[in-house]
């Protein structure tokens, strides 16, 4: 006897779970149940109800050891899509991830958002007798005084109006008249109007649909960016818009995004930060109106289930937002764009550990459309695919508007000291602002290290503030006086004198953003300061607030972290200044050089964008580093021949592909003694020729060896076959799961990392 059963993911995300359960579909259930549905269904011995997720509905015939039990109902405000379900599994086998993780992926994080409402006074038309007739009964009547002020007010509207209904929101009825809902609620009663709940949108605060634009005139470089993306509608190919600072990739995106809407196609942009977020939204809505959405963390969960629906139901055309963006579930994608390509930000540091690059390019095979990844500092691994035919190399290698441009000045700070400078602002930094600041124009600091002194120690003793649960000093922040692990949160208190030895020779060592603001302030006093950094952006809107009074020119020096490096356009900074160029050299990270120049470079892009020339100061105390001297001539090519001499030499990507192992555990040898046996298993596990050979470094501990009170050990695995590094990935996981000796370590694998920090 056939049945029709319906296969399902929990959604728990446990490796005990990671796999397919099996329920009978009710009656009542089957014409409604859908491949994508998530349903309610009861689950383990006490049969509590749990959300899970459709991914099969078939016959089946095989006798059952035991009576199914039946899916109890569904969710009908949400459906994944077939597409995204498939993506799911790809994720899932790509990057060794629980299946459940990956499905959630798809899905608002939480689907039981309420619909907002709203209390709203209707009158109609033919209540407009009874209520002037009221009013007449009433008008001398000193104990009903209120009610006839309301009822005057909204006569008086509705005799200069000629609707048939008219729409008053209550709370601004109470409002006016400082009155209760309690005396509207009378008046109903009466029949003179009618209350309702409304249904509103959440206001996500970034939307501008005033003043629209018209798309541009393109220059050739343009136009042939647009001719090449615009023929490749229809089909699958990955483009490189390689376009300087100022080039106008931009206006390529809005006018192949034109093209596809042209052909009733959705759009995703995908933008790195939440600070560009504004900017871009509001270009975009001003050319294409209200059918463009965005999806970002600073979203709460009614706004961004609201997004979603949008996107599902057709309503919005065009998404823009940060990683998780790229899972929008359009199901007619025609284009799909990744801005500043370069940055880490689009690889997910949790599980699944994805990189939105790679689900956008499979999403693209589905949909058989282009993928456009754009940056003036592409990543060298995907240079080198373009210039090796994988990709479709676009170049922009001049501005799109001539203007004053800059000059780019490399200052030596180590000359500074020998000259009796001790402030953070070189001599030449220092002039140019005050030259600057007096004529009206903006100034850009950049430190990419927030708080106030990334250490403090004792001069005496030599005691320095570490954290009690990680391997790392504790930076002092100023504004509440308290040390701040920047990796577990933790905080204490600042004391005056040394714990230690009891000295008041305590004191921070290094500058952070919120002791450049301190000294800014004190050099430049009669000028506006302001922050951006994680701790002045932290509340919502928070970088909406800040680039907005910027933009006005509410403030006249603004000092930040890599959020004000990227993609902003300001005609009116007119210098800017690194503060610290070396900060990022030297870490141990392949990559190092690679994101040092891509942050200078980015940053001397702040300036010149208008019609004054700008100027750029980089400080440094490694001033022949070949990675700062190539950005302030913002050489990107020489740049590129250079490291990838040394990735070559070194076999790294894109010469190889990276396998991360780290383990976790509060004993410290037991995180040590997983990694040698994963060792013997990788050894073990060899296929192939002797040049495909996998390359293992390790175990050793990571260059942060402790955090949140978890011992930290690495294995790095170099190997020319993704696939087999997958397979490595899968028996490692298994091995680990069937030893219950190392039930206590956590283990986590990550290809092809960003960083390995």
């Amino acid at each position: 006897m056939t049945q029709i059963v319906a296969k399902v993911i929990i959604g728990i995300s446990t490796s005990a779970l990671n796999r397919l359960f099996t329920y009978s579909i009710p009656s009542d259930l089957k014409e409604k149940l859908e491949i994508g549905s998530v349903v309610l269904v009861p689950f383990g011995k006490g049969n509590q109800l749990k959300e899970a997720y459709v991914v099969d509905i078939g016959e089946t015939s095989e006798p059952l050891e035991f009576e199914l039990k039946s899916i109890s109902s569904i969710k009908d405000q949400v459906q994944v899509e077939k597409e995204l379900i498939q993506l799911a599994y790809w994720i899932h086998k790509r990057y060794q991830s629980n299946i459940t993780s990956a499905l959630q992926l798809m899905l608002p994080r939480n689907i039981d958002v309420k619909t907002l409402t709203r209390k709203t006074i209707v009158i109609d038309l033919l209540q407009k007798p009874l209520l002037l007739d009221y009013m007449e009964t009433i008008k001398t009547n000193k104990k009903l005084q209120k009610r006839n002020e309301i009822l005057s007010f909204i006569a008086e509207i509705m005799l200069n109006t000629d609707l048939e209904k008219y729409y008053f929101l209550e709370k601004d009825i109470l409002t006016m008249f400082s009155t209760s809902s309690s005396l509207i609620i009378s008046m109903e009663k009466l029949g003179l109007l009618s209350r309702l709940d409304e249904a509103y949108e959440r206001n996500i605060n970034v939307l501008n649909t005033q003043g629209r634009t018209e798309k541009l005139d393109l220059n050739s470089e343009q136009f042939n960016a647009v001719d090449q993306i615009h023929k490749s509608m229809n089909k699958q190919e990955v483009f490189l818009l390689h376009g300087v600072t100022g080039s106008g990739k931009t206006e390529v995106y809005l006018q192949a995004i034109e093209e596809v809407l042209n052909l009733n196609k959705s759009a995703i942009l995908l933008i790195p930060e939440i600070g560009l977020t504004p900017q871009t939204i509001e270009r975009f809505t001003k050319r294409f109106g209200k059918i463009v959405g965005v999806m970002h963390s600073k979203l709460n969960l009614g706004e961004r289930f609201e997004q979603w629906q949008k996107a599902r139901n057709g309503d919005v055309k065009i998404m823009i937002g940060a990683r998780s963006a790229i899972f929008t579930p359009f199901t007619d994608i025609g284009i799909i764009i990744i801005d500043e390509e370069h940055e880490h930000t689009y690889k997910s540091e949790q599980n699944p550990r994805y990189h939105a690059r790679e689900v956008a390019i499979k999403r693209s095979l589905h949909h058989q459309c282009p993928v456009v990844l754009g940056s003036a500092t592409p990543l060298i691994d995907n240079y080198y695919k373009a210039l090796n035919n994988q990709y479709k190399l676009l170049e922009l290698p001049s501005k799109a508007v001539t203007g004053a441009d800059k000059d780019v000045h490399l200052i030596d700070m180590r000359q500074e000291l020998e000259k009796g400078n001790m402030s953070v602002l070189s001599t030449d930094l220092h002039n140019a602002m005050e030259q600057a600041l007096l004529k009206g124009e903006q100034v850009i600091l950049f430190l990419n290290r927030r708080g106030y002194a990334n250490s403090v120690s004792c001069r005496k003793c030599g005691f320095v503030y570490t954290c009690d649960d990680c391997d790392v000093s504790m930076t002092y922040h100023k504004n509440n006086r308290r040390l701040i692990c920047h990796f577990c949160g933790a905080s204490k208190p600042m004391q005056k004198t040394c714990p230690k030895c009891d000295s008041k020779y305590i004191k921070g060592f290094g500058a952070g953003t919120q002791k450049i603001e301190t000294t800014i302030n004190d050099l430049f006093p009669d000028y506006t300061i302001g922050r951006m950094d994680q701790d002045t952006t932290s509340r919502k809107h928070g970088h909406e607030d800040i680039l907005s009074s910027f933009k006005h020119k509410e403030i006249d020096i603004l000092i930040g972290t890599q959020m004000i490096a990227k993609g902003h356009d300001f005609h009116n900074v007119t210098v800017v200044g690194v503060l610290a160029a070396d900060i990022g050299l030297n870490v141990d990270d392949f990559r190092a050089a690679e994101k040092t120049f891509q942050l200078i470079t980015q940053v001397i892009g702040r300036t010149g964008r208008g019609a004054i020339k700008g100027q750029a100061f980089i400080q440094t105390y490694q001033p022949e580093h070949f990675a700062i001297n190539y950005a302030i001539k913002e050489d990107y090519i020489g740049f590129y021949d250079e490291e990838i001499l040394f990735r070559k030499t070194m076999i790294y990507p894109p010469f190889c592909h990276l396998l991360n192992i780290v383990t976790l555990s509060e004993k410290e040898y037991l995180g040590n003694d997983l990694l040698k046996e994963c060792v013997q298993v990788i050894e073990n596990m060899y296929i192939g020729d002797e040049d495909d050979r996998f390359m293992v470094l390790g175990p050793a501990k990571t260059s942060i060896g402790k955090i949140k009170g978890m011992y930290r050990y690495r294995v790095i695995v170099k190997g020319g076959s993704y696939k087999k590094l997958t397979l490595v990935m899968k028996e490692l996981y298994n091995r680990k799961d069937n030893n219950t000796s190392f039930k206590q370590v956590r283990l986590t694998m990550d290809l092809n990392p960003m960083s390995l920090m």
